[in-house]
């Protein structure tokens, strides 16, 4: 028992602390970073907290470098201690930086296992800057307002999840593009808004981003529900403007790819119960009246969802994944030239079939 009791405490001399500790005290974390120009002239800046008692309180540090790295370390050179992103939430890249090479600005996330894949990326129209400085106008600190920012249109299905590693994937897919969230602000230190999908053509952002009704649709066709999906419309009828809103209950959709001659059609099929959520003419108990109702609805969707095609057909950019679903059960059609030149020249129909099924607490 002695022979034991004395190995292990020579053991325990022998063993060293953790080699990769790190104390909060010594670093100034970083939660957001904003990147704008480009690979040789590139601007980044970098948010962490100002005062341990009151998160809200943040401080921007701007770096400038031909490089990402070495715009980190110009930025370090700024702060009494070293900058640590792991616990990075969200990077917000300005659009025309992003349509250059949006991985070479990435890459540097990638190569380092303390960083984080799990943060969310965003386009910003004009300079990220702008959209880093709401100090006055933020309850919580910055990099969880950003998070839970671009997650609450995550759970109302209006923007896909994707994070830095889904990102990754995405851009060196050969059947899927990447669509990330784009952001306006209408002035300095002005909350930011959701103004729909940015469209890439693997990696580059091709100038084009999605309403969020038509990011709503892509969201439903590309990925799946998620949480909740809300809809509103105006119908103009007899004279009237009536206003048409509604919940979607489920989303089920099944793809056919038909082929005549050199011609090329890709049809979705779409079975879609909903909830109405306002409509002040009621009588929602009349078959006519839900009749007609449902026509106006599946007729508005089939339209959103045809000029969210046309967009994404344009700029060449597959958010849906139809190259994906081709190459898996069409692989000759896969094989018959490049993709995206196929892709562009494809007819693709939405056959929308609505079902009110609740019609709310009143009739």
């Amino acid at each position: 028992m002695r022979k034991v009791t004395v190995f292990f405490l020579v053991s325990s001399l022998l063993l060293s602390g953790c080699w990769d500790e790190r104390l909060y005290k010594e670093l100034s974390v970083i939660s957001v970073i904003g990147i704008e120009g480009y690979v040789g002239d590139l601007r980044t800046f970098y948010a962490y907290p100002s005062s341990s008692d009151d998160p809200t309180k943040y401080i921007v540090l701007e770096g400038v470098g031909k490089t990402e790295r070495e715009g980190r370390i110009n930025a370090d050179k700024k702060t009494e201690q070293t900058m640590d992103i792991a616990e990075l939430t969200a990077i917000l890249v300005s659009e025309d930086s992003a349509k250059k090479d949006l991985y070479a600005l990435l890459d540097v996330y990638y190569r380092s296992a303390q960083n984080p894949v799990t943060a969310k990326i965003a386009i910003t129209e004009g300079s990220p800057k702008r959209f880093l400085e709401l100090k006055n106008t933020i309850p919580k600190e910055i990099g969880e307002y950003y998070l839970d920012f671009v997650k609450s249109f995550e759970d109302a299905t209006i923007v896909p999840r994707v994070n830095l590693e889904i990102a990754a994937d995405l851009m060196f897919s050969e059947g899927r593009d990447l669509a990330l969230p784009y952001l306006k602000t209408s002035s300095d230190k002005a909350l930011p808004q959701l103004e729909g999908l940015a469209l890439f053509n693997e990696k580059k952002y091709t100038g084009e981003y999605l309403t969020l009704r038509e990011s709503t649709f892509a969201t439903l066709l590309g990925y799946r529900k998620a949480r909740i999906v809300e809809l509103a419309y105006l119908w103009e009828k007899q004279g009237k403007n009536i206003p048409v809103a509604f919940d979607v209950i489920r989303f089920k959709k099944k793809k056919k790819v038909i082929q005549e001659g050199g011609n090329v059609k890709f049809q979705y099929n779409i079975n879609m119960p909903i909830t109405m959520t306002e409509y002040p003419p009621d009588h929602l108990d009349r078959k006519q009246v839900r009749k007609q109702l449902e026509e106006f609805i599946e007729d508005s969707v089939e339209k959103d969802i045809t000029r969210m095609f046309k967009k994404a057909q344009e700029v060449s950019s597959d958010i849906l994944g139809i190259g994906e679903y081709i190459r898996a059960y069409y692989p000759q059609l896969w094989r018959e030239g490049k993709w995206k030149d196929i892709y562009k020249d494809i007819k693709i129909e939405a056959k929308v079939n609505v079902d009110i099924v609740r019609s709310g607490s009143i009739r």
